[in-house]
């Protein structure tokens, strides 16, 4: 009996998890029906996709524990369109979102909370598209340290951009955070060499900087990842390597 207690526990929060106020409208239903279809439901099987997925990028092993909170279940946009949607979708119920970028918050602010929670894991948003001409670049905010030096150096040997060393620190919430790096003592933070972002309010709108103001564009480039809204992309400045 004690090692089914936490299963059915678990199990029963789940179900009531699934049961919040939705108005009668189903999260799963809303994201199939607006083309959201790369999800996985909360289990407690530890071999469960859901369970692999979970752990998959967190950094911290103190919220590897069993007895962290979970997220009711894990969604993975794949274009700035089903990331808005997705938000749009969980904001009909009373669920918590919780994005994450590369799983680098050590506190677990961006895989775990007091309340029940969607994650919204942003792996798949990881293009990266070089502009030489303007010397600039649209970064999603999925892509992770390593795959934006990699593709900066796929077209240049002459640019770079200032940021951190870690490959796997996604940029969505790197820039958020400000951004500290290799290059800062020259060009300041990477939040600071950002020219434009595409932000996902919390209605679902899709934002760009004019249409988001200048004080929310201010906001975003160092107040912090998940606060002002989910960072589809950033639109950077590529700097030339000293």
């Amino acid at each position: 009996m004690e090692n089914k207690t936490p299963i059915f526990f678990s199990l029963s929060i789940f179900l009531s998890l699934l049961n919040c106020a939705l108005g009668g409208n189903d999260l799963l239903s809303c994201l199939t029906f607006n083309g959201v279809r790369n999800h996985t439901v909360f289990s407690a099987d530890s071999d469960s996709d859901f369970n692999r997925l979970l752990h998959l990028s967190i950094q911290n092993p103190l919220f590897q524990n069993s007895l962290i909170s979970k997220p009711s279940a894990i969604i993975l946009p794949g274009s700035k369109e089903e990331l808005s949607n997705t938000i749009r979708c969980i904001r009909k119920g009373s669920w918590t979102i919780r994005l994450r970028s590369g799983g680098h918050s050590y506190e677990g602010l961006s895989y775990t909370s007091d309340t029940p929670f969607i994650l919204v894991d942003l792996m798949n948003l990881n293009r990266v598209s070089i502009d030489l001409e303007s010397e600039t670049a649209w970064v999603e905010s999925g892509s992770t340290l390593g795959e934006l030096y990699y593709a900066i150096t796929e077209s240049s040997s002459k640019l770079g951009f200032t940021a951190g060393w870690c490959p796997t620190v996604g940029t969505g919430g790197h820039i958020s955070g400000g951004g500290f790096g290799m290059m800062s003592r020259k060009y300041g933070l990477a939040a600071d060499n950002v020219v434009d972002a595409i932000l996902i309010d919390a209605n679902g709108a899709i934002l760009d900087r004019q249409a988001m103001g200048e004080d929310v564009f201010w906001a975003i480039r160092g107040g912090g990842g998940g606060v002002w809204g989910a960072i589809y992309a950033w639109k950077i400045k590529l700097l030339p390597v000293p």
